[in-house]
């Protein structure tokens, strides 16, 4: 009879601190995009190189917007930056133009944003200012000063590689590799206001864009 009771005892309190037991909840993974970017080249003959994490490199969006009401057109220019918390020098890279009606979507729709980047890919786009129908470079020197190409320089083009289109719960990205063979950046000197420039050769620039 004892031995009932105290087998009965144990199975409510078997049951009582099972109930009790809170069971783990493993949330599903996260998905997120490895965002990477790398610069090399010769500025002027000497080797240039900037890489993501060393020595406080990495790539920050830098887009620009021009709203319109439709029936007219908005467009975007997709930028990207490589520039460091401790250093000067970076390389900023602006490629345009997508059109889209802004009355249907307020930024363009992520197959807007793959086509149109997948479809500039592996063929050489013109250098263009401010980026508004090709490429544009702005190299920025070990003091600071900007030097930004110009589309008047003839026998100069990019050819991008799209490496990967995907997508985080931080936004949409098209990550790519652009290759230049020869470049020339400008600045006018404050002393002389007389036009310098940099060539920039055989340069790699690996970065992203974002929706």
């Amino acid at each position: 009879m004892k031995t009932l009771k105290f087998y009965s005892l144990f199975l409510i309190v078997t049951l009582f601190t099972s109930s009790c037991i809170e069971h783990e909840v493993i949330p599903p993974p996260v998905n997120t995009v490895d965002l990477n970017c790398y610069f090399v080249g010769y500025v002027n003959g000497t080797q240039v190189e900037f890489t993501q994490n060393v020595n406080g490199y990495g790539a920050q969006v830098v887009n620009v917007e021009d709203i319109n009401p439709s029936p007219a057109l908005s467009k975007k220019t997709y930028g990207t930056k490589i520039k460091s918390f401790y250093n000067p020098q970076a390389i900023r890279l602006k490629f345009g133009t997508l059109e889209w009606d802004a009355s249907a979507n307020s930024q363009p729709t992520v197959a807007m944003f793959n086509d149109y980047h997948s479809s500039n890919s592996a063929i050489p786009i013109n250098f263009s200012d401010l980026g508004e129908n090709g490429v544009e470079i702005e190299y920025v020197d070990n003091n600071g000063v900007s030097w930004l190409s110009r589309e008047t320089d003839l026998n100069q083009d990019a050819v991008f590689s799209i490496l990967s289109q995907s997508s985080d719960n931080t936004g949409d990205y098209s990550i790519f590799q652009c290759d230049i063979a020869t470049c020339k950046v400008w600045r006018i000197n404050p002393q002389t206001s007389l036009d310098e420039f940099l060539e920039i050769s055989n340069a790699k620039i690996t970065s992203w864009f974002k929706r």
